[in-house]
């Protein structure tokens, strides 16, 4: 991706710089227009409780992306996970045994989601599609005609409660965040699952495990989701069937307006995150000056379609004055032996 032209040590990605101005934009817009926005400050980071499970599914789909494959069952996975959670602390559990089963149960679903799709060569759309109503089926099953709510307060400080006025759900969003970049810039598996986004023949050619690196990647996509769903059982302190369902949409638009390209190989980890603070704080301002959900899912669908837009016609555009510059390169005058007359190298 294009970086603005400064010194080598200080570059930026151009469209990261896009990204923080627009940030910063509606920071500023919401601010004056709805006074409980900023709260002074603190009412900003309060807002950061509400989409951090999203952040966090959406580094999980970013992932999988990267390798050029798609999970459209992780928000139904993350509800799932919260179903669980709930049901285990309605039963009189531990919220460590709640946590440790809910992250374990949807982790097995995407072990599932990777093994298909590596080993069966489903494609990765279908296999999703598929798991994402068997998972749906199984929650609202598990949550039954009473889904489980009010649970203790150990439990839901982690979606409610805050260190030094820091929410405890963003602290964790920004810990997984700092893992997802170290696997996927300095790690084995993050280079593999780059390579066989950009090109799977040549990671074959490589030698690197293509099956194992997959299964791998839908896996961790599990814990992810897994993660998200414990969120928001203890933000929402309550666990219905679908309460993640509606993430799967902020979390894909996050990860393709963060750079992340939709067919692999290419994308900032860094650049997702900040389309997640985007959209979210996007979303709670709209909340907060009175839309409807509906309307900020047509305004969330409406960047994810804008995000693709600009992307095609940016690469278009790219390929098209590369091309041109390959043309003029071949018009070259070339020099041609001692005493022979110099000409086009076209002919």
């Amino acid at each position: 991706m294009t970086t603005l032209a400064l010194p080598r040590r200080w570059r930026v990605p151009v469209w990261g710089a896009c990204l923080v101005l627009a940030i910063i934009a509606e920071l500023i817009y919401f601010t004056l227009t709805t006074r409980q926005f900023a709260g002074h400050g603190k009412g900003i980071l309060d807002l950061t409780e509400q989409f951090a499970p999203t952040g966090v599914l959406a580094l999980g789909l970013a992932m999988v992306i990267l390798t050029g494959n798609i999970d459209l069952s992780c928000g139904a996975n993350a509800s799932l996970a919260a179903v669980i959670a709930g049901t285990v602390l309605s039963k009189g559990g531990s919220p460590a045994l709640a946590i440790v089963t809910a992250i374990a149960a949807s982790t097995l679903f995407g072990l599932f989601n990777g093994i298909i799709v590596a080993f069966v060569g489903i494609d990765s759309l279908l296999v999703t599609l598929a798991t994402q109503f068997i998972i749906t089926s199984i929650a609202t099953s598990v949550a039954g005609a009473s889904p489980p709510f009010g649970f203790s307060s150990a439990f839901t400080l982690i979606g409610q409660g805050s260190i030094n006025g820091v929410p405890i759900a963003l602290l964790i969003f920004l810990v997984i965040v700092l893992a997802v970049i170290v696997t996927i810039s300095y790690t084995s598996l993050g280079r593999s699952l780059t390579l066989i986004g950009y090109n799977p023949r040549a990671a074959l050619y490589s030698g690197i495990a293509i099956r194992g690196s997959l299964t791998a990647v839908f896996t961790l996509c599990g814990v992810m989701s897994g993660v998200a769903g414990v969120l928001l059982a203890a933000y929402y302190n309550s666990a219905q069937p679908d309460i993640g369902t509606n993430l799967l949409l902020p979390a894909i638009t996050a990860a393709i307006l963060g750079g992340m390209d939709i067919f692999g190989g290419k994308g900032r980890i860094g650049e997702v995150v900040l389309a997640v603070f985007l959209l979210g704080f996007l979303s709670q301002g709209m909340l907060i000056e009175g839309d409807s959900s509906l309307s900020i899912t047509m305004i969330t669908g409406l960047v994810l379609i804008g995000a693709l837009v600009i992307k095609v016609v940016f690469e278009r555009n790219f390929r098209e004055r590369l091309t041109a510059r390959m043309q003029r390169l071949r018009t070259i005058r070339t020099p041609g032996p001692p005493g022979s007359i110099t000409r086009d190298a076209d002919g």
